[in-house]
């Protein structure tokens, strides 16, 4: 089978929207997370026999020490022939075949912003705050008008204890979500919305 065919790629360094089908096409894969997992955590280029050797730990529930020739091999492979050309066809990730280097490519920051905004993926928080910012505005327009027997200055108690109250929901959300996740494998760890690409 000849594996050195021609493919058109995008631009890697073209910075893009990407659709919904390609996200899923990207993640509904196992080892496809794995890669984007790896390349995130580690925040550098990564050797393809280095990032099969950590696969294929993972897959296998071993350390990368105990990594056998042919589990390495069997990753590497897939990795090569079907994973790799399928996020570089999508525009994530960029594979040198000199170098044997896999990396993110610039349009990737893209990526992390269109699952940021994908609901299945955390608790909708920024809806929460959007509907408090809503009742605010009400308390302040009904107290404005004399319709609550409130104060400016009550309400304004009132509006900043909600919000405090929801970002402390907030943060303990979250804190709770990544102490259950800690030392969980990559997939089970995945989270969509940080600073970093994945979680």
């Amino acid at each position: 089978m000849n594996t050195t065919r021609t493919r058109e790629r995008p631009d890697q360094t073209r910075s893009r929207a990407f659709s919904k089908q390609e996200v899923y096409d990207a993640v509904k894969n196992l080892r496809r997370r794995y890669v984007l997992y790896y390349l995130n955590r580690e925040e550098r280029p990564i050797e393809l026999g280095e990032l099969a050797e950590r696969i294929a730990a993972w897959e296998n529930n071993i350390d990368v020490d105990q990594v056998s020739p042919e589990q390495r091999k069997s990753v590497y492979s897939a990795l090569y022939q079907t994973h790799l050309p399928k996020l570089e066809n999508i525009g994530i990730v960029t594979y040198n075949r000199e170098s044997k280097q896999v990396s993110f490519t610039d349009g990737a920051q893209n990526f992390e912003l269109y699952l940021a905004t994908d609901s299945q993926t955390t608790v909708p928080w920024h809806k929460l705050y959007v509907a408090l910012s809503g009742v605010s505005a009400a308390l302040v327009v009904l107290g404005w008008a004399g319709i609550i027997p409130l104060s400016g200055f009550q309400i304004a108690v009132f509006v900043l204890m909600l919000f405090g109250i929801t970002a402390f929901a907030h943060f303990y959300d979250r804190h709770s979500w990544q102490r259950r996740f800690q030392g969980a494998t990559p997939d089970l760890a995945l989270e969509f919305g940080d600073s970093r690409r994945f979680q």
